[in-house]
C-alpha cells in the first residue's frame, strides 16, 4: 500500500479526489469561506504568477477526503483524536540516544533533576518522536496518546506548584484518567517508512523539526506533525529534557531509567551570584533552556543527516535501509510558544557560541513564539519566516517585543506574521481536540479546535510549497484595525493609549464581532 484508501497518490489523484468530496459551502471552515477583494499588495502578488490561487468566489481548502465533524465532546467519547488528511497513512517511533558529548547548561544548584554534577542542565541524551509516511499493510494502529499517565500528572501538580502527594492524586488521578485514559492518535507505532512514490510530490521526504511548549512534550503535537506527515514530511518531535516537561524519562547506557519532572526557577540557587543578587523570575533559567534546546536540535538533525547520508543509525530502532529516503541536509525549523523561541534562536546566525552541529535551514514556522525569552535579540535570521499567533498571543507584549526587535533582523526577505481570530496560546497543542468544546469555550477559545490546528497546517504547507508565503496571504485578510473585527479572548483589554503604537501598530481586539478561525495578514 503506498496511500490511503489502496489509491496510487499523484497530483491528479488529489485532485480528483477533492472533487469528489467537495464539502457544502454552509459546511466549510472559516478560512476557507468567500474571502474579500483583494489588496494591492494581494493582487501584485498573484499577477506576478498565475498559478497562485486567487481568492475569488467560494475558497475551497486543500482536502483530500471528508473528515468527520468534530464532536461536541472532543475525544471524551471516542477516544480518538481526528483522521489525518493527507494522502498517507502515518507511522511513528520514540528514539532516543546519546550524544557524543555530554555537556551542561547553566550553573545553578537544584534538587529535583537527575544530573551527574553539582550544578546545571545536562544534556546526556536526546528523545524524540518521528511522525513519517508509512507503509501500512493492515489496519492502522492506533498509539496510545499518553503513556505514562500517572508520571505526568505528578509533573503537572509540580507545575501548579502542588507537591503531589496522596490527596492531590485522590482527585487529579481519576479526574485525568476521565478525561485522557485511553485516548489515542491515528498513527501505527514502528511501521516502516513508506519510500516515496515516484509520481509524488518529493523524490526524497523533507525533514521537519519540532519544539514544544513549556508544559507539554513530545506527543502533545500529534494533531500538527501527524498532519504533516501524511502530506509527505517526517517529523521529529522533541522531548526537551530541560525541565520545561512535566515528566520525562532518560535511558543511561546501562540501561537505568531516571526521571526529571518539572523545574521551578524558585527552587533554584546561582552559586556565582550573591544572595540579594539571585533571579527574581524565570528569565536566567528560560536562557539556559534556550541554549540546551537548540543543542538537542542539532544533535538530532547530526543523527538523521548521519543516518539518511551513510546509514549509520542512531538507534537500532532506526537500522534501516528505508531511512536514506529522509532528506536531512536542510531541515525545516518549527515550534510553539518556548519552541517558537528555540526555533528562532536555533536558525540564528552570529550566536555567541555557534554549536559545531549547526545546520542551515531551509525556512523557520513558529506559532506564538515566546520572544520575551530571547530579549535582548543582537542576532540575525537568514531563512524565510512565517509567525502564526494566536489571537491571544496577538493582543499581548511578545508582539510588540517581535516587532521591535526581531522583525527587522530577517535578512533575505520580510517577516510572514498571521493571526488566527479567536484562538488562544494552547490551540496549537491537542489539548483542545480533547476535551469538550463547552470547556475550550470557558477557557476564552472561540474558534473551534480542529479549525485552528487545519489553518495552522494548511499555511505551514502553502509557505513551504514556494518558501514564501504568498499563497497564506492569498488566503488571509488583511489586517486593519479599523475594518478588521475579531473576537474576545481571555486575558487584559489592549491599551488603547500604548506610547509605542506611535512605532509599532499592535492589533486591537474588538469584542464579539469578528469570524472565528480568520486568518488575518499583518504587512512588516
Amino acid at each position: 500500500m503506498t496511500a490511503k484508501n489502496d489509491r496510487e497518490y499523484s497530483p491528479a489523484t488529489a485532485e480528483a479526489m477533492r472533487s469528489e468530496n467537495e464539502p457544502d459551502a454552509g459546511s466549510m471552515p472559516a478560512t476557507s469561506t468567500s474571502m474579500p477583494e483583494m489588496s494591492k499588495s494581494q493582487s501584485d502578488v498573484l499577477d506576478a504568477d498565475p498559478s497562485l490561487p486567487r481568492p475569488e468566489g467560494p475558497a475551497q481548502a486543500p482536502m483530500l477526503h471528508k473528515v468527520p465533524k468534530r464532536s461536541p465532546f472532543g475525544a471524551l467519547l471516542s477516544r480518538t483524536l481526528p483522521a489525518y488528511q493527507g494522502p498517507y497513512n502515518v507511522g511513528v517511533c520514540d528514539v532516543e540516544f546519546a550524544v557524543d558529548e555530554p555537556r551542561t547548561f547553566g550553573t545553578f544548584k537544584h534538587k529535583t533533576l537527575p544530573i551527574e554534577g553539582e550544578a546545571g542542565l545536562l544534556l546526556k541524551t536526546v528523545m524524540f518522536s518521528l511522525f513519517y509516511p508509512a507503509e501500512i499493510t493492515g489496519k492502522p494502529q492506533p498509539v496510545v496518546w499518553f503513556p505514562n499517565l500517572r508520571q505526568t500528572i505528578d509533573g503537572f501538580l509540580k507545575m501548579a506548584n502542588r507537591t503531589p502527594n496522596v490527596w492531590y492524586r485522590a482527585v487529579a488521578y481519576p479526574c485525568a484518567a476521565a478525561a485522557i485514559w485511553g485516548t489515542t492518535f491515528p498513527a501505527t507505532k514502528d511501521a516502516p517508512l513508506l519510500p516515496p512514490p515516484a509520481d509524488g510530490p518529493f523524490k526524497k521526504w523533507p525533514l521537519v523539526i519540532f519544539s514544544h511548549g513549556v508544559g507539554c512534550s513530545r506527543l502533545m503535537y500529534s494533531a500538527f506533525c501527524g498532519e504533516l506527515a501524511s502530506r509527505g514530511y517526517i517529523v521529529a518531535a522533541l522531548e526537551h529534557r530541560d525541565g520545561t516537561s512535566p515528566s520525562s524519562l532518560i535511558t543511561g547506557a546501562d540501561g537505568t531509567v531516571k526521571r526529571i519532572d518539572w523545574l521551578q526557577w524558585s527552587d533554584l540557587e546561582w552559586p556565582e551570584l550573591p544572595k540579594d543578587a539571585q533571579p527574581k523570575d524565570d528569565t536566567m533559567l528560560r536562557h539556559e533552556q534556550i541554549k540546551m534546546r537548540c543543542a538537542e536540535v542539532f544533535e538530532v538533525i547530526h543523527a538523521l543527516n548521519k543516518l539518511s547520508t551513510t546509514g549509520v543509525a542512531p538507534t537500532p530502532k532506526l537500522d534501516d535501509e528505508r531511512w536514506k529516503h529522509l532528506d536531512a541536509s536542510k531541515p525545516i525549523m518549527t515550534g510553539h510558544s518556548l519552541g517558537g523561541a528555540c526555533a528562532l534562536a536555533a536558525a540564528a546566525v552570529n550566536a555567541p557560541v555557534p554549536d559545531p552541529k549547526r545546520v542551515p535551514f531551509q525556512s523557520v514556522v513558529a506559532f506564538d513564539p515566546a520572544v520575551q525569552r530571547l530579549v535582548p535579540w543582537q542576532k540575525e535570521l537568514p531563512n524565510p519566516l512565517l509567525i502564526v499567533n494566536s489571537e491571544e498571543f496577538a493582543v499581548g507584549d511578545e508582539w510588540m517585543l517581535f516587532a521591535e526587535q526581531v522583525a527587522g533582523t530577517v535578512m533575505e526577505s520580510r517577516p510572514e506574521v498571521f493571526t488566527i481570530s479567536g484562538a488562544t496560546h494552547p490551540s496549537f497543542s491537542d489539548v483542545f481536540l480533547i476535551i469538550p468544546a463547552s470547556i475550550t469555550r470557558m477557557t476564552g477559545m472561540h474558534a473551534p479546535a480542529d479549525v485552528v490546528v487545519e489553518t495552522a497546517v494548511d499555511a505551514t504547507l502553502d509557505f513551504l510549497k514556494d518558501g514564501n508565503a504568498a499563497r497564506v496571504r492569498a488566503r488571509a485578510r488583511k489586517y486593519d484595525k479599523d475594518a478588521v473585527p475579531t473576537v474576545e479572548v481571555k486575558g487584559p483589554a489592549v491599551d488603547e493609549d500604548d506610547k509605542r503604537r506611535d512605532e509599532v501598530e499592535k492589533p486591537v481586539r474588538k469584542v464579539g464581532k469578528g469570524k472565528k478561525a480568520e486568518l488575518i495578514w499583518h504587512e512588516f
